[in-house]
């Protein structure tokens, strides 16, 4: 299945967005910086299962659309990827001990209904703490606002009318 121009349909290529998640997900615990991420335009079915939160991920596109992260540190990092036996496993390698925790959630989910369209909305938000039993806060960001049309249809009341 791909994503593609605001519909799902069949096509080669399909799902290499989930090594993009990963990969996001993995960057966005770090210290590495993301300096281009997109988001799908649309949500095209419920979540089934979802461990992550709602627009955490990171399309991809070939030749459009790309994942760029950047180190700023004067660490070396390095991506361990492979296929487990249901889902794609992954590991981000430091040369050293890292200093922080990171712990990345969502904040306002909602859906909106604007006429005839429902929107789903949410932001992703990451805490940076010290590493410990007190952890510390070092710092609290909002990483994304996400705002996307749904492809599906919305239970009745489980939306703000505007």
């Amino acid at each position: 299945m791909e994503l593609s121009f605001g519909e799902a349909r069949t096509g080669i290529g399909g799902g290499i967005c989930q090594l993009s998640n990963l990969i996001h997900w993995m960057a966005i615990h770090s210290p590495l910086v993301v300096i281009e991420r997109a988001n799908h335009s649309f949500d095209p079915f419920p979540d089934d299962g979802r461990v992550l939160p709602f627009g955490s991920g990171a399309a991809i596109f070939y030749n459009y659309i790309d994942l760029v992260l950047h180190n700023p540190t004067d660490r070396s990092f390095q991506l361990k990827l492979k296929v487990g036996e249901t889902q794609l496993e992954g590991e981000l390698l430091c040369d050293r001990e890292r200093a922080y925790r990171y712990h990345v959630f969502e904040v306002g989910h909602r859906f909106v209904r604007e006429g005839e369209r429902v929107y789903r909305e949410n932001e992703i938000w990451r805490e940076v703490r010290e590493k410990g039993q007190v952890g510390a806060l070092v710092e609290r960001e909002r990483l994304y606002g996400n705002r996307v049309v749904v492809k599906y249809e919305v239970e009745e009341g489980a939306f703000e009318v505007t």
